[in-house]
């Protein structure tokens, strides 16, 4: 087996062979990169609201064995209703051709709640009339507000060993640890790994943690919304032990003069 690495230099002619070998590298490194990734999104798709848009950001998504890149923004129209909506991709395989496979990705909200195989979850809202949705958090438990918030928790995010958590959510976490004076060294050492992290935090990775710090067994931590309330659990308890903290601090500070 051989690599043939074109010469890109001035009077030479690139041969079909160096042409095919560009074409067969720009694929297969990035196919290679993410093979063991579950599918779903794997970097990027950022989403933000501006007016009346839902903005999508550029990204990179797999299907099935394939790996599907966006390179530019997408905007979706919403509008309040009186029910939970969902922004969701559809990926639909186009193999008419005999010289390439076609995967085409449409985005739309819908309030159905039931999705298909090809069907992915960016995010979801249940925006009121007279409201504004909006994307940013006053805390971390506001990412879980019912009403006028844009919500990652039930994205589909592909990782190493299986569907895991935005990655969004998880750097928000580490950046509250690291921020707290009453985070263990277990904490901070996991939030290290979460901001140095490409991508997705693995499942596994996250179920580890969550397990030991909170003594439950690691089969109980099952899906994206157990992973998050757990992490919510543990910043409350940080935070408390902050307050308490500054309490006794004041406290041993107190000057009393007869």
């Amino acid at each position: 087996m051989q690599n043939l690495y074109p010469l890109f230099e001035r009077n030479r002619i690139l041969k079909k062979e160096l042409l095919w070998s560009l074409r067969d590298y720009s694929f297969a490194h990035i196919q290679l990169e993410y093979q063991e990734y579950e599918q779903g999104i794997l970097r990027g798709y950022e989403i933000k609201v501006r007016e009346n848009d839902l903005v999508i950001g550029p990204g990179i998504f797999k299907y099935g064995n394939f790996v599907c890149l966006q390179t530019e923004e997408e905007r979706i129209p919403y509008s309040p209703k009186e029910q939970p909506q969902y922004l969701r991709m559809k990926v639909e395989v186009d193999r008419t051709s005999q010289d390439y496979i076609a995967y085409k990705m449409e985005y739309y909200v819908t309030t159905d709640e039931k999705k298909e195989e090809n069907e992915f979850e960016l995010c979801r809202f249940h925006l009121r009339s007279g409201a504004r949705l909006r994307d940013q958090y006053r805390d971390f438990g506001d990412m879980e507000t019912e009403f006028d918030t844009v919500s990652l928790i039930y994205s589909d995010w592909g990782g190493l060993g299986g569907k895991t958590l935005s990655p969004a959510i998880i750097k928000y976490f580490a950046r509250i640890i690291l921020e707290s004076e009453n985070s263990q060294l277990e904490d901070r050492s996991f939030a290290y790994l979460c901001l140095t992290q490409p991508g997705a935090v693995p499942v596994h990775v996250l179920a580890s943690y969550i397990s030991k710090r909170n003594g439950i067994r690691l089969e109980e931590v099952v899906n994206n919304q157990l992973i998050y309330q757990s992490m919510r659990e543990i910043i409350k308890e940080i935070q408390k032990g902050n307050k308490e903290g500054a309490g006794s601090r004041r406290e041993r500070h107190r000057i009393f003069v007869d």
